[in-house]
């Protein structure tokens, strides 16, 4: 199977550990994207991948080109004009102090991309799993068009769609982006989480109230109802238990076949939390493009997840059929 996804490719600038916003006199590079992550973990674990976005026309937008042929992933769908690369600012956490996050995207050559700019019709060619996430439509109005009718053609053309829901604050209200996702998510056949999306009975969302990493018997009819109503085969998920900004302990979850399978819980040290996410939403993809257990899918995608929080940078090169071995190599959490 050929994958492809769509979305911005940013430059990130990050304080050393040892620093923040206040007191940084440098910051290190790294080229990155939730979409783009995805592509590069599933480039290194054997499919063909392309990424349709529009970058700079200069030497920071061929910078990423190069990146990108260098890990086998496809460049022809990605469009260079403007001169403007998204760029996110991360001052990184440690123990007590969190992780935080400056976006700079405004007028970005992505952010500025018009509709006409997109031929997904030809685009689509030949590809047969379509990946999104919900930051791009938290970006404008038009890129939300963009992506609709992105969906609209792939769903035309019989391929499986999949979307991280991504919430992120510093872009938008959680209120919009429950209330903008769902136009999107009618068009899935997996998911990856299940907030921010709306679900009203009642007059309210069935997910208000929820605590924090529920457990599997509260979150089965939840699902089941997101699953019936959005017409969703897969809803992948994980469950993190902050101990502090360097230690986490985490595990896997997907609804499918109207029940819950989980990962045992596994603690890990985080030298870079970026991506990880990302890790896990290629792990699952990986398994169901390759058919394999939902077990061993899982397994993979958490392994995947897992091993990412050991490395810098936002995303993972790793074959992703490997990274069972990870959790063997991970000291277990006996609940």
């Amino acid at each position: 199977m050929k994958f492809i996804t769509f979305g911005e490719i940013l430059m990130r600038l990050s304080t050393d550990v040892s620093s923040t916003f206040k007191t940084a006199d440098q910051f290190n590079i790294n080229i990155g994207g939730s979409e783009m992550n995805v592509a590069m973990s599933l480039a290194a674990s054997g499919i063909e991948t392309s990424v349709i976005s529009t970058l700079p026309d200069n030497g920071f937008g061929y910078r990423v080109i190069s990146l990108l042929k260098s890990n086998n992933v496809e460049t022809g769908n990605i469009k260079m004009q403007g001169s403007k690369m998204g760029v996110y600012f991360l001052e990184q956490g440690f123990n007590m102090r969190s992780s935080s996050v400056i976006y700079d995207r405004k007028h970005s050559s992505f952010e500025q991309s018009g509709i006409e700019d997109y031929d997904f019709e030809s685009i689509f060619e030949d590809y047969d799993w379509f990946h999104f996430s919900g930051i791009t439509p938290a970006l404008n109005i038009e890129l939300q068009a963009i992506l609709l009718e992105a969906l609209k053609t792939a769903k035309n053309k019989g391929m499986t769609v999949s979307a991280d829901l991504n919430f992120r604050g510093n872009l938008w209200s959680f209120e919009e982006a429950r209330r903008t996702m769902p136009q999107f998510i009618h068009y899935c056949d997996v998911i990856f989480g299940y907030e921010p999306l709306e679900l009203i009975e009642d007059g309210t969302d069935i997910k208000d109230g929820l605590q924090r990493n529920p457990n599997a018997d509260t979150l089965k009819p939840i699902l089941e109802k997101i699953s019936s109503h959005y017409k969703i085969k897969h809803i992948a998920f994980t469950q993190r238990t902050v101990i502090h900004s360097n230690k986490n302990i985490i595990k896997g979850m997907m609804f499918t076949d109207g029940k819950i399978i989980e990962t045992d819980a596994y603690e890990v040290e985080i030298l870079d939390r970026i991506g990880t996410g990302d890790a896990y939403t290629s792990g699952i993809i990986h398994g169901l493009m390759n058919g394999l257990s939902h077990e061993e899918t899982l397994d993979n995608a958490l392994g995947n997840m897992l091993y990412k929080h050991t490395v810098s940078g936002d995303f993972l090169v790793e074959d992703i059929a490997m990274m069972n071995k990870v959790l063997h190599a991970t000291q277990e959490v006996k609940r």
